[in-house]
């Protein structure tokens, strides 16, 4: 036979989230253990220093430096605050002294040296395969062809028409697949746009 256990109805009226007003008397208070507070008190504890107040012989102000203590580095200590036996004391003198040091990278870019190296005739085939289908020939394909930049693609001749027209399709084509509230953000966006060159 099997037996059920029943557990003891709570009244309603005991909930405090169904009648807040009956339990008003009732609070919740929080309680900081002692070894919580001990913790906190350690870590806020904190040797003075001389820094830390105003020097009696002091007449002008100067900066106080105090950084927080971190994990040492080769790059952040100085050499007069590093032991007289620490490596990297003579790390650093090895460093300095070696000869591929002088040898390391520019910051600054390299110029790249300008070539003229393309002909009329170079010139005429860039401008009828860029004009002939200018959605194959993009200014990049025509640059890696001719061994130029794309730069000097679009000085020399222009997509033209055709390709303007493609675009202009394309661009309708996604269009008409927005919704009210794309239309709506983008027209305002627009309205936006020609606000800035009023200054509003």
């Amino acid at each position: 036979m099997a037996t059920c256990l029943t557990l003891p109805k709570r009244s309603f009226l005991a909930l405090p989230f169904l009648f807040p007003s009956l339990c008003e008397s009732t609070t919740l208070q929080t309680r900081r253990h002692q070894s919580s507070y001990r913790r906190t008190k350690q870590r806020l504890r904190v040797k003075p220093d001389a820094s830390f107040g105003v020097s009696s012989t002091q007449f002008h102000d100067q900066i106080i430096h105090n950084p927080p203590s971190s994990a040492p580095s080769v790059y952040h200590t100085p050499t007069k605050f590093l032991p007289l036996d620490d490596v990297r004391r003579t790390l650093r003198g090895a460093s300095m002294n070696n000869e591929n040091s002088a040898q390391l990278p520019s910051v600054f870019k390299t110029s790249v040296e300008k070539r003229y190296h393309l002909n009329p005739s170079d010139i005429e085939e860039i401008r009828r395969l860029r004009l002939s289908d200018p959605m194959t020939w993009s200014r990049w394909k025509l640059a890696k062809r001719f061994d130029c930049s794309p730069m000097f693609i679009a000085m020399v001749c222009e997509a033209g028409p055709q390709k303007k027209e493609i675009q202009k399709q394309v661009l309708e084509a996604v269009q008409s697949r927005w919704g009210t509230k794309r239309r709506m953000a983008r027209e305002d966006r627009q309205l936006r746009k020609e606000s800035w060159g009023r200054d509003e």
